[in-house]
C-alpha cells in the first residue's frame, strides 16, 4: 500500500522555491550602490533557509519512499534517481553553457577541459550546483541508511551532536580555511568545495531522513510543543537579522560582504534553517490550512523542480532588458522583477504538460 501524500512537505517545496528565487534576485539588489537593506534582508537573509531545506525535503522523499524497514535495491534506486536528477542536470547544464556562450559571444566553455570542470562542479549556472550535491547524496545512499539506523537508537543524543559537529565544520570551511595549492586541480577542488562537499549539509539531510522515518512522532511532538517552536522561530529569526546588521555596524562590512558572511552555513544560519523547518511543519501539519494557501503552495510545490531549473533564464532576460533600457533598479523594480520571474517560471512549468512532447524530452527537461 502506497503512503499518503503529505501536503505540508509539498507546501514547503513551494515556499523554498520562492526563497531560492528571492536569493538570486537579491544578488541584483546588491548591485545597487546604496541597496535597500530591508529588502536585502528579506531576499538574501530570511530566504537563506531555502537551500538547505531542499536537502531536507530530498532526504524526506528518499526515506519516505524507501523506508529502512523495507527491502532496498540500490541498483533500482540509483537508476530511478539518475533519471530524475542526472539527465536533467546534464541537459540543463549544456543549455546554460550554450545560453551563456551566445550572450557572451565566446564558446571557450565547450573546450573539453572546461566542459569536464563545469559539469563536475556544477558551474554552468549559479543555481545548478545543488544537483551535484544531491547526486552525491543519492549515490551514497548505502552510507546514509545504516547511519540513520544507528542514529535512530539514540536520536536525542546523536542529532544534537551531529548538528554541533556540522556547525564546527561549516564554520572552519566558511571562515577559517584558506589553502593554496600548486596544482590547479587541487586548487579548484578547494575553491569549489561548496559545490560538491556534502558534509556541509549532512545534518539537515539526515534530519530530513529521520523526519520521514518518524513523521507521526514528529507531528505529535510539534503539536505538544507549539509554543516552543514559535518562540524558537522568533529567536532564530532575530539572531540571523542581528548578525546581518551587526557585521555591518560593528565590523563595517558592506551589504555584499555581510550576505557572504551571514549565510545558510553560518551558525545562526543553520539554527534558523532548522527552526524554520519546524515552524513550517507545525503551522502546516498541526494547524488548519486555509484553502487558498493550500491551492497556492500545492501548485508551487508541484511545479518547484521545473521552476528551479528555468527561472535564471527569465531573470537574465529581465535584467538584460532593464540594462538595455537604462533602468536604474530600485527596490520597486526588484520586487516587480521577482513577481515577473516567478509568474513566468510557473507559466513555463504549467505549459510543459500541454505541449505533448516526446517522453524522452520530458525526462531531459524535468526528469519524468
Amino acid at each position: 500500500m502506497s503512503k499518503r501524500f503529505i501536503n505540508s512537505i509539498n507546501y514547503m517545496r513551494g515556499i523554498c522555491m520562492l526563497g531560492v528565487i528571492g536569493i538570486h534576485i537579491g544578488s541584483i539588489a546588491l548591485t545597487n550602490p546604496t541597496p535597500n537593506l530591508g529588502l536585502v534582508a528579506v531576499l538574501e537573509i530570511l530566504s537563506r533557509f531555502s537551500v538547505p531545506a531542499f536537502f531536507f525535503l530530498s532526504a524526506f522523499g528518499m526515506f519516505y519512499s524507501e523506508p529502512l524497514c523495507k527491502p532496498f535495491s540500490y541498483t533500482t534506486y540509483v537508476r530511478r534517481r539518475m533519471k530524475t536528477v542526472l539527465i536533467p542536470y546534464v541537459t540543463w547544464s549544456f543549455f546554460y553553457m550554450l545560453y551563456s556562450s551566445v550572450l557572451s559571444h565566446t564558446f571557450t566553455i565547450f573546450e573539453p577541459a572546461n566542459v569536464v570542470k563545469t559539469l563536475w562542479y556544477g558551474l554552468a549556472m549559479y543555481h545548478i550546483y545543488f544537483l551535484v550535491i544531491l547526486l552525491w547524496f543519492y549515490i551514497l545512499m548505502p552510507v546514509w541508511r545504516p547511519m540513520l539506523r544507528f542514529m535512530n537508537h539514540k536520536p536525542w543524543f546523536w542529532f544534537p551532536l551531529l548538528f554541533i559537529a556540522n556547525v564546527v565544520f561549516n564554520f572552519y570551511s566558511s571562515y577559517i580555511w584558506d589553502f593554496h595549492f600548486s596544482s590547479p586541480l587541487w586548487q579548484d577542488a578547494f575553491n569549489y568545495r561548496l559545490n560538491y562537499v556534502i558534509l556541509h549539509y549532512l545534518f539537515i539531510f539526515m534530519f530530513g531522513g529521520y523526519t520521514a522515518e518518524h513523521f507521526d512522532d514528529i507531528k505529535k511532538w510539534l503539536f505538544q510543543h507549539g509554543l516552543f517552536v514559535n518562540i524558537l522561530q522568533i529567536i532564530s529569526t532575530a539572531g540571523i537579522l542581528i548578525s546581518f546588521y551587526g557585521v555591518m555596524k560593528y565590523l563595517h562590512y558592506d551589504a555584499l560582504s555581510a550576505v557572504y558572511t551571514v549565510h545558510q552555513l553560518s551558525p545562526t544560519g543553520m539554527l534558523y534553517t532548522v527552526s524554520t523547518l519546524l515552524f513550517l511543519l507545525y503551522w502546516w501539519e498541526c494547524r488548519p490550512v486555509p484553502q487558498n494557501v493550500h491551492r497556492l503552495f500545492n501548485m508551487l510545490g508541484n511545479y518547484s523542480y521545473p521552476i528551479y531549473l528555468v527561472h535564471p533564464v527569465f531573470l537574465s532576460l529581465l535584467t538584460g532588458l532593464a540594462a538595455h533600457l537604462h533602468i536604474y533598479l530600485r527596490s520597486l523594480h526588484i520586487i516587480i522583477i521577482y513577481c515577473i520571474v516567478t509568474l513566468c517560471s510557473v507559466g513555463f512549468s504549467a505549459l510543459l504538460p500541454k505541449l505533448h512532447l516526446p517522453k524522452w524530452m520530458y525526462i531531459c527537461i524535468k526528469g519524468k
